[in-house]
């Protein structure tokens, strides 16, 4: 008996000192060592003094007379089978259980380790403190996992699967191993576990918790982990390496799609990504098919990169012909899907920049100026045209203009929102006819609510005070927007141009163009100019590509400026010397209303704004050039 007190006091001190000096192995000292610890038969009270266990208080509470005084009583209660769970007993293993489930929100290993050391300490149950030394080392391995501690969180797990391995759980502790080799890089071991617990899930003791589809839907999730293994080791290898686990890939795809416990739509997504990436697109078309038919009234969000995997594959076919341009125009002619990750757009803008590409490498230019005709028009965000940014963000200058003017005249803050409210209807009214996004002045003049501002009904304006940073952030919007659709579009802008430059009887130039406009406001008496005239003067020269009419709602001419930048006050007089115009204000691609220039935003844009602006003076000069030569003719 001595040596057994002599024992758990040397185990007590180490533990004890262990604790204090925060070493790492204390944890599994305590939950791993033997003896006492290991059966849950501690001596040790919430207190840390020396009183009976649990058991030994039960079989006092059961005679009703103190028996049992110390933890090395002689009289055993193991021998009995009259005991039960005693008042003391349940107020101990309840204790111990609402300590246990704060485990689970421990943060860090640190913040565990405490827990542990508290229940353990408790008076309670051998099955509860069991069932939480289980917990704690699954929770471990959690904590260990999240601070990328793989090897560690391996260990834990190790340990559990050695200290129960009868235990209910041992499929998804290996489940949890499979995963942890995988963020190792270890496919291999990471597919090994997976056949483990394939053989492990029918060992396990059915009950009420763990029945025949626990059991059926572990040794499915290890299925389809070995495919996905096959499938991410893949794309880490070497094509030619990579085609064989990407075939193990699909052949395990195709199986699992037929069971009862898949995911048929995903799974067979995942079965449709193989095939592609073997190169098997065949197999991908007849595949991808059979799915947007068997999944057409489901989610939508896959909807996109199936029919690009089976257009692409489509293109690629050797054997396929050109008929896939027509599965093209259908696609990019229906309605996009609408998905929180807006995934279907993204597929669309692959698949058109993609087809685009090769049209254009294959001089297959009229079908490639097409396609990159929809991939600017894809890129141009919810804008029918992003020309009509410059127009609103222009007017919304105006409006400003307007009402500053008006401040400067000590004019009421309502007087100036009812002067400008027919030019916020026109603007909104622009915004509706051009699907431009304009919410925070379209809700102002309905007499809405947006950002504190509080409208009076719909025949009135909110007051200028509260109305004017409504629309000085609708200006910052339109101008974040603006940047957003131009920055991507205008090199698409400039592979049109290329296209139309080799396609007989077509004029680049207007394509060109589009890379380097603006919007001018004019001096009224200005007014009488050609549309298509050219204006210059020694440092800026523009070309009208359109007028305003006087329904436009936002005044404005569409110009394309080819050298320097207009700014308000500067003159300009037409090429015949017959009209001037006298600028009032410009919004462009070189001047946005927050001083951004788009063309020097980077090295390639500037180098498409540089090119487009040689190409128009060079093309400008040629269809001179001919026309001159055809008056001579006449």
């Amino acid at each position: 008996m001595c040596n057994v007190v002599m024992k758990y006091y040397l185990v007590h001190d180490i533990l004890c000192a262990a604790m204090r000096k925060g070493l790492v192995l204390s944890l599994p000292v305590v939950l791993l060592s033997g003896g006492e610890w290991m059966r849950g038969d501690d001596s040790v009270g919430s207190r840390g003094k020396v009183e009976v266990n649990v058991d030994q208080q039960s079989l006092n509470e059961t005679l009703g007379a103190p028996l049992i005084n110390s933890f090395d009583s002689s009289i055993s209660h193991e021998n009995t089978n009259f005991t039960g769970e005693t008042l003391y007993s349940r107020q101990q293993n309840e204790k111990a259980k609402q300590r246990a489930a704060s485990l689970g929100s421990t943060r860090n290993i640190d913040d565990a380790k405490k827990v542990i050391k508290d229940v353990l300490g408790m008076d309670a149950s051998l099955a509860v403190k069991t069932d939480f030394r289980k917990a704690s080392l699954l929770q471990l391995a959690t904590h260990s996992e999240q601070k990328k501690s793989y090897e560690e969180a391996q260990k834990y797990l190790s340990e559990y699967l050695q200290r129960y391995s009868d235990d209910a759980l041992i499929p998804v502790v290996l489940l949890r191993q499979g995963d942890l080799f995988r963020k190792m890089g270890a496919y291999d071991l990471e597919r090994q576990k997976y056949y483990d617990v394939i053989k492990a899930a029918p060992k396990v003791s059915l009950d009420g918790k763990f029945d025949l589809n626990y059991v059926k839907q572990v040794a499915f999730i290890a299925r389809s982990q070995i495919a996905d293994s096959f499938y991410e080791e893949a794309g880490k290898l070497p094509q030619y390496e990579a085609r064989g686990k990407y075939a193990n890939a699909a052949e395990m795809y195709y199986r699992l799609a037929a069971d009862d416990e898949a995911n048929k739509r995903v799974i067979t997504l995942k079965y449709i990504r193989s095939l592609y990436k073997q190169g098997e697109y065949s197999s991908v078309t007849n595949a991808g098919v059979n799915y947007l038919k068997s999944f057409e009234d489901g989610p939508s969000i896959d909807g996109g990169e199936v029919r690009y995997l089976v257009l692409d594959s489509s293109r690629r076919n050797p054997n396929g012909g050109e008929g896939y341009l027509a599965g093209y125009r259908d696609w990019f002619e229906l309605t996009p899907a609408q998905t929180d990750g807006g995934s279907d757009l993204e597929w669309r803008l692959k698949a058109a920049r993609d087809l685009a590409g090769e049209l254009f490498d294959s001089k297959k230019y009229d079908e490639s100026l097409e396609f990159y005709r929809t991939l600017a028009g894809l890129l141009s965000g919810s804008a029918t045209d992003p020309e009509e940014y410059l127009f609103l963000m222009l007017g919304i200058k105006r409006v400003l203009a307007n009402a500053e003017a008006q401040e400067a005249n000590n004019v009421s803050g309502f007087e100036i929102s009812n002067s400008i409210k027919p030019m916020i209807a026109g603007l909104v009214n622009r915004a509706h006819s051009g699907n431009v996004q304009i919410s925070l002045l379209d809700s102002s003049l309905k007499g809405g609510s947006e950002d504190s501002i509080k409208g009076e009904g719909g025949d009135r304006l909110p007051e200028w005070s509260q109305l004017k940073p409504v629309i000085v952030k609708s200006l910052s919007v339109l101008v974040e927007e603006c940047n957003k659709a131009y920055t991507s579009v205008l090199p698409i802008y400039y592979r049109m141009a290329l296209c139309a430059e080799n396609i007989p009887a077509r004029s680049a130039l207007a394509h060109y163009e589009k890379i380097r406009v603006g919007v001018i406001d004019i001096a009224k008496e200005s007014m009488g100019f050609d549309e298509n005239e050219v204006y210059a003067n020694q440092e800026v020269k523009l070309h009208v590509l359109k007028k305003s009419s006087e329904d436009d709602g936002v005044n404005g001419i569409l110009v394309c400026i080819w050298n320097g930048i207009p700014s308000a006050g500067v003159e300009l007089t037409s090429g015949d010397g017959n009209t001037r115009i006298k600028i009032t204000d410009y919004v462009g691609l070189a001047k946005l209303p927050d001083g951004a220039d788009i063309h020097s935003k980077s090295l390639p844009l500037k180098l498409v704004s540089d090119m487009a602006s040689w190409r128009i003076s060079t093309l400008k000069w040629r269809e001179n050039f001919n026309k001159q030569v055809t008056n001579i003719g006449e």
